[in-house]
Formats: C-alpha cells, sequence, structure tokens
C-alpha cells in the first residue's frame, strides 16, 4: 500500500508543475499590453492566446489539487503534530496560497481574456499570480522542513518567518473570514462594472 508521505508528494508535484505553468505563462502575457525589450521573447497574438490558456488551466488545476495537497501533507507529518509552529504557519500560508491562486482563477474567469488588453487589470493578474505562488513555495518549503529539516528556500538569505507565529482570536479569524467572503461577493458584483468602464 503507498504511504500517505509518498501520496502527499506525487500530489504536490502536481499541484507545483500546474501553478508553475501557471505564473510563467502569466508572466508572458504582460506582452498583451506591454513591449518586452527582447525580440526573441516576443510572441504573437495566437501564441499569447494560448499562454493565457494555458495559464488559465494550470491555476484550475493547481488550485483543485491544493486542498489534497494541504490535507495528505497534514497526514503525512511524522509524530505528534499538535502544537507543531511549522505545521500551524504551513495551514495559514496554506490558505494564503489558496485564496490569491482563487482569486487569479476568479478574476480570469469574471473579465475574460480581455482583461490583458487593460495595462492596469494585466499587471493586477501577473502581480497576484507571483504573490500567489510566492506563497505556494513557501508552503513547500515549510513541508521540506517539517520531514526532511531543510528546503530549497535555505539558499535565499531571506524568506517568510515560520519560526514563530501569531495565533488570532476565533473571533477575529471570523472576521477576517467574512471580510474575504464579501470581497469575494462585491468582487463578483461589480466585475461587469469594471471590465465596461477600463
Amino acid at each position: 500500500m503507498v504511504g500517505l508521505a509518498t501520496f502527499h508528494a506525487a500530489i504536490v508535484e502536481i499541484t507545483i508543475g500546474s501553478l508553475t505553468l501557471s505564473v510563467l505563462c502569466t508572466i508572458m502575457c504582460l506582452q498583451y499590453s506591454f513591449k518586452f525589450p527582447i525580440s526573441r521573447l516576443r510572441f504573437s497574438e495566437r501564441n499569447l492566446l494560448t499562454m493565457d490558456r494555458a495559464a488559465l488551466i494550470g491555476a484550475i488545476l493547481g488550485t483543485i489539487m491544493m486542498p489534497f495537497a494541504i490535507l495528505t501533507g497534514t497526514l503525512a507529518v511524522p509524530g505528534n503534530p499538535a502544537g507543531s509552529v511549522l505545521l500551524y504557519n504551513k495551514f495559514v500560508y496554506s490558505g494564503l496560497s489558496l485564496g490569491l491562486w482563487a482569486s487569479y482563477v476568479i478574476g480570469r474567469i469574471r473579465m475574460g481574456p480581455g482583461l490583458w488588453k487593460s495595462k492596469k487589470l494585466n499587471l493586477l493578474q501577473v502581480i497576484t499570480s507571483i504573490a500567489a505562488f510566492s506563497m505556494t513555495i513557501t508552503v513547500a518549503s515549510i513541508g521540506g522542513k517539517l520531514v526532511r529539516n531543510e528546503s530549497i528556500l535555505d539558499l535565499f538569505p531571506i524568506w517568510f518567518p515560520t519560526s514563530n507565529t501569531t495565533v488570532f482570536h476565533p473571533i477575529l479569524s471570523s472576521i477576517i473570514l467574512l471580510i474575504g467572503l464579501s470581497s469575494i461577493i462585491l468582487v463578483s458584483k461589480i466585475g461587469k462594472t469594471v471590465e465596461h468602464t477600463d
């Protein structure tokens, strides 16, 4: 029978691979609104449309797989995970990562491929994908710390703090959750207005 750690590794590879494809293709979609200085990296409109589709499909697949990666990762932690600061931080950063990728997907589906023609929306989408990918890599790095006590981000001098954490009161957490849900509803209501006025 396949162990949880092996199953988790397989799911993480699918998730990270899909999201890496998405963020790279999203960065290339900057060309819809901004001219690239390197001529060899300039793509035709048809190629950019393919990049847009690949970015969206990669983000959707990665976002769908992420909850499974979080669940199997939590179950695969050796020993008693209760009171683990790293595991708590992994859960918090996982939520941030999932939220950012969900906003990327919702924004792209809501606004359509025309959002790339707007400089502001184009930049917002690219920044969202980079921030989401940074969170995803941080989560993966924390997982490496939990299992092997090392991660690829140890090569960098600075990255997100994981050795300490702040625990929010459940009431404050509920308020933050309500703000997030309200933001999603608000954006879905005014999405068409933003699209037409830009």
